[in-house]
């Protein structure tokens, strides 16, 4: 990192990530014995570091609890369409409420929106008290989609804007803590279920944490906040070239959340051990999507976002062929998922950095768009898998999986249409 540009990421650690209240600035504090005498490069690498270990571990707590719901499902033997219902209408509810939440974010509601959803998302490791009402069931996945959902374009847009010269390195990192949780979550769930459901709730105590940590440090001034005009009109300038990567998230995230949600089932029928079952597939396909986040962010900064868009779905098709076309489970299987995982979570972080690119005054209202309003579409893929792999109807989660696959060549022609660039 060089002087000049640590200098510039030094003040938007400040007035940013400021505003979320997770770090003050450095002018702020004095400095420790230790690194008084640091140039003031180094100093501002430090805060921009700082600010995005805060942001990443709250992703950490969020993403900790919204991965739940797809395990406890098969643990609790629910009724696989009533909860891919659930799943999907949480989704949709919480997600449609992204573009909302990014707005208000950039109007100075960052650090509240932020407190707040990570409280917010451990409402779901409550769904163990209520499996004999489906409806007490969704109020609890929906509290934890909202809550989720105030976090992820707040949180999403201050770790862009850190440094503009590497936003897909910081959106990259800063999703990696929430793939971190997400992978684990559904582990740890398993095994705290397994011990006693009443115990459960004890993993709220992660988000809880990660919140108070966010909230008991202070909070320099907020950016002001901007006219009512000025989002309205800095959205409608680029809307041709933000298609291409919405249509790109919605059709990759109706195949990933349908696989996600599948996927102990999918492993069941295959024969898979009870470990990959009950969170070890999903740990790999998760852990897989972190391993791709920095490379895929590295990869964007250097060669653009429409060869990497082009490239990760090409592969992501091939892979979910492959897995579809194996007939028992064993360690190929996990070795598939986690490469699926690796390349498909690569949309995300180029689409929303690339975004963030073109429309750098509204980065939180682009990652909204990018991602909830896309998740919220993409949502209708675990109410679609849950149907068609319903055995009442003489369905299978490998068939539904084979059918939602057909989204992936229309992400394909999508990122064709994402504007090329020279690195």
């Amino acid at each position: 990192m060089n002087r000049d540009v640590a200098v510039r990421d030094l003040g938007r650690a400040r007035g940013i990530i400021g505003t979320v209240g997770s770090l003050p600035s450095a002018a702020d504090v004095p400095a420790p014995a230790s690194t008084a005498s640091l140039p003031r490069g180094a100093a501002a690498g430090t805060a921009v570091g700082a600010s995005l270990l805060a942001l990443a571990g709250g992703h950490f707590a969020v993403d900790c609890c919204t991965g739940i719901w797809p395990v406890f499902k098969t643990l609790a033997h629910l009724d696989i369409a009533r909860a891919g219902l659930i799943a999907s209408v949480g989704s949709m509810a919480g997600n449609g409420l992204q573009v909302a939440f990014g707005f208000a974010a950039d109007r100075g509601w960052r650090r509240r929106l932020v407190v707040g959803g990570v409280c917010l998302a451990g409402a779901v490791t409550l769904v163990p008290f209520a499996v004999r009402s489906y409806l007490l069931m969704f109020a609890l996945v929906l509290a934890s989609q909202i809550g989720s959902a105030a976090f992820h374009p707040s949180a999403t847009g201050a770790a862009g804007a850190l440094s503009r010269a590497r936003t897909g390195l910081m959106i990259g990192l800063f999703l990696s803590g929430g793939y971190g949780g997400y992978s684990l979550s559904q582990l740890l769930f398993s095994s705290v279920y397994r011990h006693s459901p009443a115990l459960t709730p004890l993993i709220a105590l992660l988000p809880l944490g990660a919140a108070a940590s966010i909230a008991l440090r202070r909070q320099p001034a907020a950016p002001a906040a901007r006219s009512d005009r000025e989002p309205r009109g800095a959205m409608r300038v680029p809307v041709r070239l933000l298609a291409p990567l919405f249509a790109v998230q919605v059709f990759t995230n109706a195949v990933s959340s349908s696989l996600i949600f599948l996927l102990p089932d999918f492993l069941l029928a295959r024969g898979a051990p009870a470990w990959m079952v009950e969170g070890g597939g999903h740990f790999g396909l998760v852990a897989g999507g972190c391993l791709g986040l920095l490379p895929a962010g590295h990869a964007a900064d250097r060669w653009g976002a429409r060869r990497v868009l082009l490239a990760a779905n090409g592969a992501t098709l091939v892979l979910l062929a492959l897995l579809l076309g194996r007939s028992s489970a064993s360690a190929v299987d996990l070795g598939l998922v986690t490469a699926f995982g690796a390349f498909n979570a690569m949309n995300g972080v180029v689409s929303v950095a690339e975004g963030n690119r073109l429309v750098p005054g509204q980065a939180s209202g682009v990652s909204a768009l990018l991602m909830g309003l896309a998740w919220c579409v993409g949502a209708l893929g675990p109410v679609t898998a849950g149907w068609l792999a319903d055995p009442m109807r003489g369905g299978t989660p490998a068939g539904a999986l084979a059918w939602l696959a057909f989204a992936l060549p229309l992400a394909l022609v999508a990122s064709f249409g994402v504007k090329a660039r020279r690195a």
